[in-house]
């Protein structure tokens, strides 16, 4: 999460100078430092180049690269098609030419969905709004979930997102990573069930005459926790849970490493699933076709799905569900 929001950051606005053409002429001249030993060279990097706004650049130009990521990847080339020395002139000639590109319009668009959102008031009741240009920006679900966990706990109409990155990038990762710990145990009903196999848990139902009931959830999914809050916890219904079925929690975004021989291959992108939440992200996209949370199926002693459930605040609702069971 926390590289989303440094990506976020990295596109904010920059207001850039008018420059005479003699001033123009001056600074595209002007051999780029490359080593950057000092903070203060990457400074004057970002501070020269903003300056070649209305020397051809617009202002949006300078939005999109300064101090982002695509400057640097444009200086690499460039310091490999001239042998190290480049000048300000290099740099403007190369940026002209990624213009044309379909590449940039696509970056452009990113700028100012990124800029829109950085100046929003975190306030929950746009939450809807905010959470369309998150989908727009392909900021994964996981994230969203969290950044609808952070507004949800911290509305505040003068507070800015931008404001808000900016103070999770600067708490300590140590404090931060002990918080995010605490907040991610859960003991009893709700119990992490960890790195299990489908087979065993089937085979255990099988063993203990019950249903199997998966439950596939997230510590960053904000309906997982209002489904457990107005739902599961409801005396009713967690008897049911207890009693009836074999009852099993599967976090899709649990971070524990797999052992690396049960590291595979994913069948959906290709990539090694190497953390226990990828391997159970995994098995609910393959065998129950969908990728939301919560998320709840019934499966018989054959294996065979017999029901399935996603987000409700009704309870009525939620006991009809398990009462699909054979």
């Amino acid at each position: 999460m926390k590289k989303t929001f440094l990506f976020i950051l990295i596109l904010q606005s920059f207001i850039g100078f008018s420059q005479s053409e003699s001033e123009c002429d001056k600074i595209l001249s002007q051999e780029i430092k490359l080593d950057f030993t000092k903070k203060t060279d990457l400074d004057i990097l970002n501070s020269t180049f903003s300056k070649l706004q209305d020397c051809g650049l617009e202002k949006i130009d300078i939005e999109t690269f300064v101090k982002g990521p695509i400057l640097g990847a444009l200086l690499i080339g460039l310091t490999k098609e001239n042998g190290g020395e480049i000048t300000y002139q290099n740099l403007f000639d190369k940026i002209m030419e990624f213009k044309k590109t379909p590449e940039y319009a696509k970056t452009i668009e990113i700028v100012k969905l990124s800029t829109e959102l950085l100046e929003r008031k975190m306030v929950i009741k746009n939450w809807e709004n905010d959470k369309a240009l998150l989908e727009k920006l392909n900021t994964p679900s996981n994230t969203v979930d969290e950044i609808h966990l952070l507004v949800l706990n911290n509305s505040n109409p003068n507070k800015t997102y931008k404001e808000l990155f900016q103070d999770l990038k600067n708490k300590n990762p140590r404090e931060t990573k002990a918080k995010n710990i605490t907040k991610k145990e859960y003991n009893g009903i709700f119990k992490n069930a960890g790195n299990v196999s489908y087979n065993d848990l089937l085979n255990k139902s099988i063993q203990y005459k019950k249903p199997l009931l998966l439950y596939f959830t997230g510590y960053a999914c904000v309906n997982c926790r209002k489904m457990e809050n107005y739902v599961l916890s409801k005396p009713s219904i967690e008897e049911r849970l207890k009693n009836e079925f074999y009852f099993v929690n599967l976090y899709v975004d649990d971070k524990k490493s797999l052992p690396e021989n049960e590291r595979t291959e994913s069948k959906i992108n290709g990539k090694l699933i190497k953390y226990v939440g990828q391997k159970h992200s995994e098995l609910q996209i393959n065998k129950f076709k969908n990728n939301y949370q919560p998320y709840f199926v019934i499966i018989d002693k054959n294996g065979t799905k017999v029901s399935d459930q996603g987000y409700t605040k009704d309870i009525e609702l939620f006991d009809e569900f398990l009462n699909r069971a054979e």
